[in-house]
């Protein structure tokens, strides 16, 4: 045990900022930056003024004396480096921060910043919420170091403003000196009692105490100086954590007689450092690895993946239709759904599970939110595909457990993509992508299933991108044509009424259905220019029939979701309707079930006002969604359309029968007409007859026709249909008569 040697007290006056609230002068030509810079840092507290050129940095640099200069490498009038060389020859500029914008990769900017002078650089893009930690850690940082070249008649001062205190020991006697704030640090009270090195080692945590003995002894032994980081624990039990430096001084003999250092509690520094941590390597969400991290943790798998021979899986996971959760029930209930997704995630990739024994047997996993609803797995130690997909299926199964979320019981399905290195690639940049492609393939599939890449999905994704291109310019080409198909009333064979199909006269793929392209301009939001395209083109040839008199059919139209998100559908139906002059009562709109369960406000005005208009509704694809009585009273429905899936199966299975008969009796309980799509044989067309549906379209009558191939068929064809039916027995003959309206 040693006594504490008291150092004289020197009273000075105490260090303070230019200002009294920091102020930071940002000097950028982007007046965005300017406002998102000036908004982050006012939120932490700081005072802000702009310049917008570089002649006026000098200026306001004098006339505002700030705490810190933020400013961007290129402005017009001077760069930033010279205005950085500039501020430092003055007598007020030496030891004000000036922090420099550059470019992410601008590693030339950042040699040159800190050549001019500069403090510190961050990067565009600017990631906000680190901006004002790092503008406070800066300035903290900046403070401590003037302060620490203050004369020797500040230091005790400085030592408390900067947590700081300066310690000596004579390792001959053992004697050893603290000074107040070192005290202060260690919890312990100046003059109670004496201070020996045996205070400082009892005061290591338990868990750092070997290791720091160790180094110390190291450094007595063959070093001049010596540094390190370690936690404490203060008389008072605050776990702290503490900065040491020290020099030893050594006699002729190179025996280590005297060392003087300080210690700086570092605490809040390290807090912060971790917040900044937090925020550029972790989402703030889920409280999971980003992106960033990950591909930290991918470079580390490589390296481990070499030395085993193993191999690395990718596991990209997309939760399917999870924007519907958003739009029904809010963005609170879906972010808490993420965050049991996170949970669940990481619970379904331990490497072991007491409960059910099941063994991962040594493979290791990374987890981190992608973007979104999107989630993205590292699985090291993989051996082959088998034990990708083993967690995978893990997944899968966990995810699809019903989720209890403020009282809602909400399903989730995911879609899996699976990537393996360094069979399918070796950059993660690749590997990421074909995991994506190969979880669009799930999809695909019919969703809540994994799917492996393959050198196949990468050429379909690519020809699927060529597709979209042109697709773009398959209107103004004028490569998009209209196909009708009748709709057909039975046992009288007359024409009830027609739909309109859009068709693809592609240049080198021939004619192409909606089905190979629609969803792709649904995905691209060119469905709306479609749609546009295709209610003009049927409204001109309606008001042809409509001159002629002797074609008296509704057409319908297919109208995508995303005309009634856009908000126009009304503007555009009343437009194409003036532009025409067609009778509003030969259009009917088909709309599908997503657009009723998407539903707000302009969905049910925008229905009542087409109504009004004369126009009739129908439901397309009904059954195969979310089928709502509900909905079916609230909207102002005409039409019933049952699914082409159920029509398909009607005669094999029961479930299918089932449905269909239950849709007809709600049609009729809810007096709204009923048509059958996709019927393709006659024994089809006679069971939903004698189920009460009377109204049917599918190519047993006939497929979606060219113009001139309708008027045919409406010359033609409906004897051709007689005569191969049972239905002649019935006297039907000769051509049919638009006698119904459907």
């Amino acid at each position: 045990m040693f006594l504490s040697i008291p150092k004289p007290e020197v009273y000075v006056l105490k260090y303070r900022p230019k200002n009294q609230v920091p102020l930071v002068l940002v000097a950028d030509d982007d007046r965005f930056i300017r406002v998102i810079v000036r908004e982050a840092l006012e939120a932490e507290g700081f005072r802000v003024e702009e310049v917008a050129a570089g002649h006026e940095v000098f200026s306001a640099f004098s006339r505002l004396r700030p705490d810190l200069i933020i400013l961007d490498v290129i402005m017009p009038g001077q760069d930033g480096f010279c205005l950085c060389k500039e501020i430092r020859s003055t007598e007020d500029g030496h030891t004000v921060p000036i922090v420099m914008m550059t470019g992410l990769d601008d590693f030339d900017s950042v040699k040159k910043a800190f050549a001019a002078g500069a403090t510190d650089f961050i990067t565009k893009p600017l990631n906000i919420p680190l901006i004002g930690y790092r503008i406070q850690y800066i300035l903290r940082s900046s403070r401590t170091f003037e302060k620490l070249k203050q004369s020797e008649a500040r230091l005790v001062d400085a030592q408390n403003i900067a947590n700081l205190g300066s310690w000596e020991i004579d390792l001959n006697s053992g004697e050893v000196y603290w000074s107040e704030e070192v005290c202060n640090i260690f919890g312990f009270k100046p003059g109670n009692g004496k201070i020996s090195h045996d205070i400082f080692i009892n005061s290591l945590h338990p868990q750092e105490k070997e290791a720091v003995i160790t180094r110390i002894k190291k450094a007595l032994s063959d070093e001049n100086t010596f540094n390190f980081e370690c936690q404490i624990v203060t008389q008072d039990g605050r776990e702290r954590t503490i900065l040491t430096k020290a020099r030893i001084n050594r006699d002729e003999t190179a025996k280590a007689t005297w060392a003087v250092g300080f210690v700086q509690d570092i605490t809040e520094r390290k807090e912060v450092e971790e917040k900044i941590r937090q925020l550029a390597y972790y989402d703030t969400l889920t409280g999971l690895p980003n992106r960033i991290l990950f591909e930290d943790n991918f470079a580390h798998a490589i390296s481990l993946a070499t030395r085993t021979k193993t191999q690395i899986g990718i596991l990209f996971i997309d939760l399917d239709r999870f924007k519907l959760i958003n739009d029904t029930l809010g963005h609170g209930i879906g972010d808490k759904v993420l965050q049991e997704v996170a949970v669940r995630l990481n619970a379904g990739i331990r490497k072991y599970d007491y409960v059910t024994r099941e063994s991962f047997e040594g493979i290791d996993a990374e987890i981190a939110r992608f973007a979104g609803d999107e989630f993205i797995v590292l699985l090291k130690n993989v051996r082959d595909h088998f034990d990708a997909a083993k967690v995978a299926q893990r997944i899968q199964d966990s995810l699809t457990t019903p989720y209890n979320v403020d009282g809602s019981e909400i399903i989730i399905t995911p879609s899996i993509g699976i990537s393996l290195y360094p069979v399918d690639g070796e950059r993660l940049e690749d590997l990421i992508k074909f995991a994506d492609i190969a979880m669009y393939h799930a999809k695909e599939l019919g969703r809540n299933n994994f799917q492996f890449y393959s050198r196949s999905l990468d050429t379909t994704a690519k020809d699927h991108l060529i597709l979209e291109g042109q697709l773009r310019t398959a209107i103004k080409r004028n490569e998009l044509f209209i196909c009708y198909q009748p709709i057909i009333h039975v046992p009288s064979f007359d024409i009830s009424g027609i739909e309109a199909v859009v068709r693809w006269r592609h240049p080198e793929r021939g004619i192409l259905t909606a089905a190979s392209f629609v969803p792709m301009a649904e995905e691209t939001g060119l469905i709306t220019e479609i749609d546009e395209w295709v209610l003009l083109t049927v409204c001109r040839q309606i008001k042809a029939w409509q001159d002629r008199s002797d074609r008296n059919w509704r057409v319908s139209v297919n109208v995508s979701g995303r005309n009634f998100k856009k908000r126009t559908l009304v503007e555009t139906v009343s437009k194409a309707l003036q532009d025409t002059g067609i009778d509003p009562r030969r259009l009917k709109l088909e709309i599908t079930e997503g657009v009723l369960i998407d539903s707000d406000g302009y969905v049910i005005s925008a229905l009542n006002s087409l109504k009004e208009m004369g126009i009739r509704l129908a439901l397309d694809d009904f059954g195969t969604g979310y089928s709502s009585l509900g909905y079916l009273r609230k909207f102002p429905l005409d039409i019933l359309k049952i699914d082409k899936s159920f029509v398909k199966d009607i005669l094999v299975d029961h479930d299918c029968t089932s449905i269909t008969t239950a849709i007809i009796a709600l049609a009729n309980c809810l007096k709204l007409d009923i048509i059958a799509e996709g019927v393709e044989t006659e024994e089809q067309m006679q069971l939903l007859l004698q189920k009460g549906c009377d109204k049917q379209q599918g190519n047993y009558f006939s497929p979606p026709l060219a113009l001139a191939d309708l008027e045919e068929f409406f010359q033609q064809g409906i004897t051709g249909i007689a005569g191969r039916t049972s239905c002649k027995s019935h006297g039907v003959a000769g051509p049919a008569a638009p006698a119904r309206e459907g």
